[in-house]
């Protein structure tokens, strides 16, 4: 995806879009072709607005070459209705949950007039509601003729909300199907490179001597009686009980 988008330019093969060769030298090219990367480390300046961020490096100027506040406002708040977001424009980026940072970013990308957006695990850190929130938005942009290129290992999500699936393992592509023509146990196997008889092989592993032990380690507040042993190759814990500080764990 970073060389689809110019990141980093390609060693070999070949990028088509609407049937004609294309190469780019920079993710800026490629947004005014229509395709946008979202990567899974959100790219929000949190000091900055929520307003700030849609427009950074696009902002709109009266023909006197000042910010046109009023008109980003409108176009800000015109596509949050679309994507049925209420977030204050004023508010700091930093201080929205990571479920609206990422519809920032799906904002930021349609108000470039997206025709592809990459998503890399989108929903890593989303709560299940955001989860579904953002299922909900990918939907409604498909619906417009939005093309949604997912990266996820969520295999639940993949079935649920793709139409075909790319398989890779060790940087090449293994196969490429329909959503409808596979089973979850056959891309299971496509990625790992054997059956799922031997999804969980016997291991006899063997360890060496004990190389660390400790007994009823203990810090006030924190934790009490902590005992385990470290031998080389392997590690274990057992404890007696836990008592944690919720402001320092």
């Amino acid at each position: 995806m970073n060389i689809l988008i110019g990141l980093h330019q390609r060693d070999q093969g070949i990028i088509t879009i609407d049937g004609e060769e294309n190469y780019f030298a920079s993710p800026k090219e490629a947004e005014k072709l229509g395709i946008t990367f979202i990567h899974q480390e959100l790219n929000v300046w949190p000091e900055m607005t929520v307003l700030d961020n849609l427009f950074i490096g696009k902002e709109l100027t009266s023909s006197f070459g000042l910010l046109n506040t009023r008109q980003m406002k409108t176009l800000a708040k015109e596509q949050f209705a679309k994507l049925s977001v209420d977030i204050p424009l004023e508010r700091p980026a930093g201080e929205c949950s990571v479920g609206q940072q990422q519809m920032i970013e799906i904002a930021k990308a349609l108000m470039t007039d997206a025709k592809v957006i990459i998503m890399d695990e989108p929903t890593a850190a989303l709560t299940e509601r955001e989860i579904q929130k953002l299922f909900g938005v990918i939907s409604s942009l498909k619906k417009e003729g939005v093309s949604i290129v997912y990266i996820s290992h969520r295999m639940e999500e993949i079935f649920t909300i793709c139409d075909r699936i790319t398989i890779m393992r060790d940087g090449r592509t293994v196969d490429t199907q329909a959503i409808p023509q596979t089973s979850f146990d056959e891309v299971v196997r496509k990625m790992v490179g054997r059956e799922l008889t031997e999804r969980y092989p016997v291991r006899n592993p063997s360890y060496g001597e004990v190389v660390l032990e400790v007994r009823n380690a203990s810090s006030k507040g924190l934790f009490e009686n902590i005992n385990f042993t470290v031998r080389a190759g392997k590690y274990s814990v057992s404890q007696d009980s836990w008592v944690l500080d919720e402001q320092r764990s």
